[in-house]
């Protein structure tokens, strides 16, 4: 097992077989017998390893319940999960997003030593502080207070332990993960390590709740000019990593529809005012709300769209705007060639694909949509389904872009029920001709142009100098290619289970042909009254016998 280090591995062992456990009994021990780790916790046996196929669960059922079980690192990088339809079906999506976050509320005595960690003092810094927390989850609760001036707040208090715990979780996941890239095709085609590390490193954001707010006082900024969108304060005389103070702002819950008319509110208006919202943030600001669920929207007592919850966000370059436009253009006209090019060329790296079974594949689904009008189309929905095609098809696609689809498609079943005949399409349109606007504008293009004959100018000066090492190698006979074998470890790893077969054959051959020839002897060979070609045949047997055990044993067979 190849661990950060053998004291990593004295700490996290019991973790490590907790971890095992947990994903055995619910049938995924067949991925501790690809990465060779049986070996390591000797009890299982073969059958513990294998899947249950007659589990009356669905995997991506059991996959749910052992994430549950595992506690809150596993439950976070689950709800990651249900936002990356470029690394999962739907089926493993739909079933994710049922993960529940709340958890008990953790005792006020540890919300005080937390507080007081922090450098601050109910006491001293809050002319109140409500005990009872208004929300629990895994990783904090929330509690309202007042500060000495009066200002009402939220309290953000990080959970005692977590971040222990994350730290923990986080490197065996890292382990395995490397496990996972070297033994495995799927492993290593989608970089496992490097979709770990990212959703690793956004699990860490959440931890830092400096960082949130950060967050919040960017998009706060963004949107600074328009009266229709409400972001809380952060109070950061008063904040920590580990303490985030707000403004309390009082909403209506955005799912909330029967109240929402009851206080005479418009959701037309507020569901125009959602979109907007939206395309703003990828299309203007490049940097986005990554889990805009109705929980963390709501409709304020001046009709302000209130967002809370700065813990996952996205970003988007210009060169992204532009692709993901092309994309957006492309599927508006109906043009399969395009659709096909544009998803390719969004792909991150080389991609060895079939691109005319893509492109019918694609063809197909524009058919689905082809002819109806604009407020029956669902962008996000048809968007993630092309997205399952990049699954399928292993064309891996910057994970900004599943982040984008998935709030679409969030936003887009709220805009169902707040007005189900508004065309997010028709409101998209102008935000994607701004893109290309901006795109071939004078400036732009001249701009490009300019870094394009820099780049030509730099290599053009270059080659004469590279060009001569090049020959200064070849004379000195230096010169060398490196090969890369991929998948050798997988070869090797199969040439290992082919040369045990043969040997285990090659035994079972022998113990045959041994015995045959001894049972055609009318006598044996004795020296002493001991009989030797007998004792000699069944030391071969049982040495022949431990031989084969062993190998069986060890799963390489």
């Amino acid at each position: 097992m190849h661990l950060k280090s053998p004291l990593t591995q004295l700490n996290h062992i019991s973790r490590y077989r907790e971890v095992a456990n947990v994903m055995i009994k619910h049938g995924f021990g067949f991925l501790f017998d690809k990465v060779s780790l049986r070996y390591i916790f000797g009890f299982w046996n073969t059958k513990q390893m294998r899947e249950d196929k007659a589990n009356r669960f669905t995997r991506p059922q059991r996959l749910r319940m052992a994430l549950e079980e595992l506690g809150p690192t596993y439950v976070k990088l689950g709800q990651l999960l249900s936002i990356r339809p470029d690394l999962l079906s739907a089926e493993y999506i739909f079933e994710l997003e049922k993960l529940q976050n709340s958890v008990p509320p953790f005792a006020f005595s540890e919300v005080l030593k937390v507080i007081g960690d922090s450098g601050l003092e109910i006491n001293r810094d809050f002319k109140s502080f409500n005990e009872i927390p208004i929300a629990a989850a895994s990783i904090a609760q929330v509690h309202e207070a007042v500060l000495n001036d009066g200002q009402h707040v939220v309290v953000k208090v990080q959970r005692p332990g977590i971040d222990k715990l994350v730290a923990t979780d986080l490197e065996i996941l890292m382990d395995l993960s490397g496990l996972l890239e070297k033994h495995t095709a799927w492993g290593e085609f989608y970089h496992i390590t490097e979709v770990i590390d990212e959703l690793a490193e956004a699990i860490r954001s959440e931890l830092d709740f400096l960082q949130e707010g950060r967050n919040a006082d960017l998009f706060r900024k963004n949107f600074r000019y328009d009266r229709s969108i409400k972001v809380p304060k952060i109070f950061w005389q008063h904040s920590s990593q580990r303490v985030l103070i707000m403004e309390y702002v009082e909403g209506i819950k955005i799912s909330n529809f029967s109240a929402l008319r009851q206080a005479n509110l418009e959701t037309k208006t507020i569901a125009q005012k959602l979109v907007n919202a939206l395309f703003k943030q990828i299309f203007e600001y490049g940097f986005f709300h990554a889990d805009p669920h109705p929980g963390n929207l709501a409709i304020s007592t001046e009709q302000e769209l209130v967002f809370y919850d700065f813990g996952q966000m996205g970003m988007v370059d210009e060169v992204l705007k532009e692709k993901c436009v092309d994309l957006l253009i492309s599927m508006m006209r109906y043009d399969v060639n395009g659709v096909t090019r544009a998803l390719l060329d969004i792909a991150i790296g080389s991609q060895s694909v079939n691109r005319e079974e893509l492109r019918q594949d694609v063809a197909r689904l524009e058919q689905k949509y082809y002819g109806l009008p604009m407020s029956q189309i669902k962008l996000g929905e048809s968007l993630a389904e092309l997205l399952e095609l990049s699954v399928r098809y292993q064309v891996r696609v910057p994970p900004e872009l599943s982040l984008m689809v998935k709030m679409l498609m969030t936003i887009e079943s709220l805009v169902m029920q707040l007005d189900p005949q508004l065309s997010i399409v028709d409101i998209a349109e102008p935000y994607g001709r701004k893109v290309m606007l901006k795109r071939y504008s004078p400036k732009n293009v001249s701009s490009s142009a300019i870094e394009i004959a820099l780049d030509y100018g730099r290599i053009f000066k270059q080659f004469p100098h590279d060009f001569e090492n090049i020959l200064r190698q070849m004379q000195e006979g230096e010169f060398s290619v490196n090969l890369q074998h991929k998948n050798i470890n997988r070869i090797t790893a199969r040439l290992d289970i082919m040369s045990n077969r043969l040997s285990v054959a090659i035994i079972v051959a022998s113990i045959i042909i041994g015995s045959a020839l001894i049972l055609d002897k009318s006598k044996s060979g004795f020296i002493n009254q001991v009989p030797l070609v007998e004792i000699g045949f069944i030391t071969a047997v049982i040495l022949g016998l431990f031989l084969t055990y062993s190998i069986l044993k060890s799963g390489k067979y």
